[in-house]
């Protein structure tokens, strides 16, 4: 009797470790996340419409800061690069108006 007794008690001392970590882990609240369609699809949207806005942002702004340098060194008066650089800055000004 003694040795079952023992067994059970670790048999119960595991299962609670394991309760404690699916706690931990908010497992339920996963499960009950992963079996809501409708909340899955507008989260995804929403996580996309944010990511594809904040791409484009970061994309203009890196656009700008790149034609921005190129007029300085264009201004900068080194021989061939300069004119080359000029001829680029006036073909996008022109092309963006």
């Amino acid at each position: 009797m003694k040795n079952s007794d023992k067994r059970l008690g670790e048999i119960e001392r595991r299962l609670g470790a394991i309760a404690g970590a699916l706690e931990r882990s908010r497992f339920i609240e996963y499960a009950e996340y992963s079996s809501d369609l409708k909340r899955m699809l507008k989260r995804a949207f929403l996580y996309g419409a944010a990511r594809g806005l904040g791409m484009a942002v970061g994309f203009s702004l890196l656009g700008a800061l790149v034609i921005w340098l190129l007029d300085i060194i264009a201004r900068s008066n080194i021989p061939y690069i300069a004119e080359f650089i000029s001829k680029i800055v006036s073909y996008v000004e022109s092309n963006c108006r």
